[in-house]
């Protein structure tokens, strides 16, 4: 009886080779999948930059600069630790000067 069961478990070598070929198969689906899937994350990638580009060409923003919080920082402005900022965390700050009528604003809250 067991020689039977031996029998049954080993299969042909037609049967071995017909499940290799639905391997070989399945493994260049798999690489056309992922050759797809790169394809497509690379055009995102591109469009996302081109649209990019267009923002920053038809709204263009002040540039910014990196400025590290002092404690004067918080000093004069008590909202940054309530928005959860620390002493030595880095922002980016608007590197233009804010115009007359902001800069009264400003002063007049200041006071």
């Amino acid at each position: 009886m067991s020689e039977q069961t031996t029998e049954q478990k080993m299969p042909s070598k037609e049967e071995l080779m017909a499940f290799l070929q639905e391997q070989i198969d399945v493994k260049k689906l798999q690489v056309e999948l992922q050759q797809l899937n790169t394809a497509l994350a690379k055009g995102k990638a591109e469009e996302l930059q081109a649209l990019s580009f267009v923002a920053q060409v038809t709204n263009p923003q002040a540039p910014t600069e990196p400025h590290t919080l002092t404690e004067k920082d918080f000093e004069e402005n008590p909202e940054l630790s309530e928005q959860g900022f620390k002493v030595g965390d880095e922002v980016l700050v608007s590197s233009t000067t804010p115009a007359p009528e902001q800069s009264k604003q400003r002063n007049l809250k200041k006071k």
